[in-house]
């Protein structure tokens, strides 16, 4: 993904998705690290329109980048192999997160009935594949059948050879239950069931997305869908959504002839394709299955002249179709490529070759709807936009008989149950013949905005969901994420106006940062915000580096060393310190005898009076000369006779290591406390302390989460 793409999806991040960003952040910094951290089982949840698919791609950047990492990763020459799998059950779900289906992806059997069937031969060649893989994220979980998640199981743990859960690996399952359950009227993964494997309940803790990420044209509409998403059927619906659906209604007379049609039963699909193929198109061509047999006097497969009847989950025995008729796959021919069953297109080329029968038709030319599909290349070829296929070859039913036809299928309309899990600009929604929870919701939450959406026989009884999900959900044991973000949820309930909340941070760039900064869900809590590796230069500050409600003070590097010109001169570095516009500050810019040392001081008169000081120690400045100018920075805020005083920054010495700490020995020398007392890094060292003249006033203290610097920030909150 282009980085910069992927940095404007990390800062666009809501407080919740960035949590579960975090958390499973510093999971992969621990397993790096070799802390050895305990699997992870996550469940997010969420309805339309609250980030699911943005969050997985956030996640699977950043945690792929990191695992990367790994000590065995490292040695090895080859580190193409992933350490994080994308999956999902259909192919469609799996194109959109750049993934592949769990079928492809753990060579499962077509049926997953027991016994369990093993890799065989194929099993050295999977687990060298699968060799690097720690995490394994699955999309649109609620496809996911309790067999195919039990086959999950059973396949990791033989392809890793390790017989804790999934094989040793995390997993992270998204998805939505309250869209229709598996195939053949199987109860959702989350739904208990004594005589079945449970693995969900066992494992799995649920994270629940809930705001709305769409533009805010599309937010009252998302909003409406998430209410009708857990509406019981005993409920009526409210008057605003009332109000809201009745905007779409129409009827066949009126609604548009060329937009995608959702019905309940085939039957209706049926009759709406070949009326529309009928009505749209004049030159209507038949293609048969190509049914081989073998003769049994020469025992040569022979084409038949008649295909045979096969069964709808076959390849189809004829297809009726015409340049510009609306089409879709029916099978996965290319999941990378975005060639999957349930790609809807329309007939751009029909290509045929003479044979002794007369004109064959052999290759079908494709245009895709989606934009994203269109600009990758197939392994089929592409030209001019056009994706070419051919008939696809597979065993019927019927002993001996070979079928060779396309893979597709009129797509004028489709049933609510193949469009779960795809989003389109427009659609009718017909809500005749619905017949199970979920149905409306799934229909109706395909568009995804208002303006799009056209309802025919509105029955507002037909919209209700599954009360054994509601049940389920409400069952499942929920994971408390207030550690990961531990400021925003102190000041939640922080009752204490006259509290001072500090934070330290090495930005390792303050320019190049900035936005990360002022996206970040906690930094802009701070009263007093001291940033340290600034890296500015010259005396102004551009327009860019302004946080909005805060004052800036800083001193650059060039101006921190007056016997040291070759550190003066040397780039990065710098300090700075935001303070609210409502504290009223002083910076001490010039300090006796303190020079050669990279600071900044102010001094807050209200509302709690303390002098603040950051201090920034390049890892090259010896550290004999630096505790002497340290000394005299320290010796001169004590003249001043301020009751306290907090210095921050980072001094690049390790406070976890059982090495010598002469900058902490100074510092308590002079009667501080150092408040932090777990990592600061990626690399689980402690370099950015926060020290203290007062402790019995700081009520809480700690480290918070960055993606974007090697430092994770520190605050302390002063009564």
């Amino acid at each position: 993904m282009d980085p910069t793409l992927l940095l404007q999806m990390y800062r666009n991040l809501n407080q919740k998705q960035a949590s579960v960003f975090y958390a499973i952040r510093d999971w992969c910094i621990k397993r790096v690290s070799g802390l050895n951290p305990e699997q992870f089982y996550f469940y997010i949840n969420g309805g339309a329109g609250t980030g699911k698919s943005h969050l997985i791609k956030c996640i699977h950047a950043e945690t792929s980048k990191i695992l990367r990492k790994l000590p065995r990763n490292a040695e090895e020459a080859d580190i193409s192999k992933p350490t994080v799998l994308l999956a999902a059950f259909t192919g469609t779900a799996a194109f959109n997160i750049s993934g592949t289906t769990l079928h492809y992806l753990l060579k499962l059997p077509r049926s997953l009935k027991p016994p369990f069937q093993g890799l065989g031969n194929k099993l050295d060649e999977v687990r060298a594949e699968l060799s690097n893989a720690e995490i394994l994220i699955i999309d649109e979980v609620s496809m996911v059948s309790k067999s195919l998640f039990a086959y999950v199981d059973a396949r990791l743990k033989q392809i890793k050879g390790i017989q804790r859960p999934f094989g040793g690996m995390s997993v992270l399952a998204v998805g939505d239950f309250y869209q229709l359950p598996p195939v053949r009227q199987a109860k959702p993964l989350c739904v208990y069931e004594p005589m079945q494997i449970d693995l969900w309940r066992d494992h799995f803790q649920m994270i629940t997305l809930t705001e709305i990420m769409r533009q805010k044209d599309d937010v009252t509409f998302a909003e409406m869908l998430n209410r009708i998403r857990v509406k019981e059927k005993s409920d009526a619906l409210s008057e605003e959504d009332r109000a809201l659906l009745s905007q779409a209604i129409t009827d066949s007379e009126h609604c548009p002839k060329d937009t995608l049609h959702i019905y309940a039963t085939n039957k209706q699909v049926e009759k709406h394709n070949s009326e529309s193929l009928a009505l749209f198109h004049s030159d209507i061509i038949r293609i048969d299955a190509d049914d081989y047999k073998k003769d049994p006097k020469t025992g040569r497969m022979m084409r038949q002249t008649i295909p045979f009847q096969g069964t709808k989950k076959e390849l189809p025995d004829t297809i009726n179709v015409a340049i510009g008729a609306r089409v879709m796959l029916t099978r996965n021919i290319s999941v990378q490529s975005g060639l999957c069953n349930g790609t809807f297109a329309k007939i751009a080329k029909i290509m045929t070759s003479e044979n002794s029968g007369g004109p064959h038709i052999t290759k079908l030319g494709l245009e895709l709807f989606n934009d994203n599909v269109a600009n990758k290349q197939s392994n089929t070829g592409t030209t001019d936009n056009i994706v070419f296929i051919q008939r696809e070859e597979e065993n019927l039913k019927q002993k001996g008989i070979v079928r060779r036809q396309f893979p597709l299928k009129l797509a004028f309309a489709c049933t609510i149950h193949k469009v779960q899990g795809m989003t389109n600009p427009s659609a009718v929604v017909s809500l005749k013949h619905i017949f199970e929870p979920g149905m409306a919701y799934v229909a109706l939450s395909r568009v995804t905005s208002l303006s799009g959406l056209h309802i025919l026989e509105m029955d507002e009884r037909k919209i209700f969901a599954n009360p054994e999900i509601t049940a389920a959900l409400e069952n499942m044991t929920k994971t408390s994420l207030e550690q990961v973000m531990p400021l925003f949820h102190i000041t939640a309930s922080l009752n204490r106006p006259d509290a001072l909340i500090v934070i330290h941070h090495n930005t390792e760039g303050l320019p190049s940062h900035i936005g990360d900064i002022q996206s970040h869900h906690e930094l802009h809590l701070a009263d007093v915000l001291c940033l340290t590796e600034t890296h500015l230069r010259g005396s102004l500050v551009g327009e860019s580096l302004h946080l909005e409600g805060y004052n800036m003070f800083k001193r650059n590097r060039n101006v921190s060393y007056a016997n040291y010109p070759h550190m003066a001169n040397k780039d990065g570095g710098g300090v700075a310190v935001y303070v609210k516009n409502h504290i009223q500050v002083h910076e001490k810019r010039y300090l006796h005898n303190t020079t050669d040392i990279e600071f900044i001081v102010i001094k807050a008169d209200g509302p709690i009076n303390a002098l603040i000081a950051a201090v920034y120690r390049p890892p090259d400045y010896r550290i004999h000369p630096f505790l002497s100018n340290l000394q005299s920075l320290l010796e001169s805020l004590e003249i001043m006779d301020h009751h306290l005083i907090i210095v921050c920054g980072d001094f690049n010495e390790d406070l976890l290591s059982k090495s010598s700490k002469p900058i902490l020995e100074l510092f308590q020398s002079k009667g501080y406390t150092q408040l932090i007392t777990t990592a600061t890094t990626d690399k689980k060292t402690l370099l950015d302390p926060i020290f203290i003249s007062q402790p019995q006033r700081c009520v809480h203290s700690g480290v918070l989460h960055t993606y974007y610097s090697y430092h994770n920030p520190v605050y302390c909150i002063i009564d």
